[in-house]
Formats: C-alpha cells, structure tokens, sequence
C-alpha cells in the first residue's frame, strides 16, 4: 500500500556513503514530524558498533516511534572469513502509537526503492528479542551458502 510519504535526497546519498564509501556503520531514518517525508535522523562513524545503533531504535520507542535504520554489518562465516552485508532495519515496536506503525509499514517500500541495490538483507524488529546480535547474524548467515 502506498503512503504518498517522499523520502529526501540526503537519504540515498547517506546510504551510498555507507554503500561505496564506507563512510558511516550505520543510518537511522525517521519520517518527518508531519509523517510525509522520511529523512535522516542519524549517521554514525564506521567506529561505532552494533549496540550503538540499536540505541537509537531504543531512543525512539520511548517516545513511542518506529524508524527505520541500515547497518553495514561485519560478521564470521562458517569458514571463517570475515564478510559486509548491508541490513535494513523496520523498527516497528510494539508500544509504538498506532499511525506510527501504519506510515511507517506503508512507506518501507518507498525508502528501499529510494536507495536502490545494495541491501543484503531485511529484518523487522518488534522487540528487543529482535535486536538481539545473534538473531540478527542468524538472519544474515542465512545468505552465505557456505
């Protein structure tokens, strides 16, 4: 279902400095007061770490808000060799006000095609369960065939 909301210009450049230059770990997106453009809330170093980033899906269910987030995530296959996959995250929590989850549900697709190739993988996230690093290194192993 399309939502009418625009995604801004600075969010694809953002996610291609991520994308190309390994610029940034990771983006988090949010819509705009008004719920009609989705923009960049944040962007962090390629120092920061996982639990960074899941902080500031935490900061935004407190005030009872979903986002949406890519992380350029650094794991282990099974052989042994380090890979990047590159993760879009729907933080879509339970508490969120009802609006909320219903424009953000509607825009997600508007956003991905926005930013084009270059996403791994996908993870909707309901609750810190969700967060948690092993279930998410979970979901993305599952692309490695070896």
């Amino acid at each position: 279902m399309a939502s009418g909301v625009s995604v801004k210009d600075e969010c694809k450049q953002v996610f291609t400095d991520i994308k190309l230059g390994r610029k940034y770990r990771y983006v988090v997106y949010r819509l705009t007061d008004d719920l009609k453009e989705i923009t960049v809330e944040s962007t962090a170093g390629v120092e920061a770490s996982y639990d960074d980033f899941v902080d500031q899906f935490k900061a935004a269910e407190s005030s009872g808000q979903c986002r949406y987030g890519v992380f350029d995530a650094e794991y282990q296959t099974k052989d042994g060799n380090t890979k990047n996959k590159l993760v879009f995250f729907m933080w879509s929590p339970d508490g969120a006000k009802i609006k909320q989850k219903m424009v953000y549900s509607s825009s997600k697709d508007a956003l991905k095609r926005a930013l084009g190739e270059g996403i791994g993988k996908e993870v909707q996230a309901n609750d810190h369960g969700d967060l948690d690093w092993s279930n998410v290194k979970e979901i993305i192993s599952r692309m490695d065939r070896n």
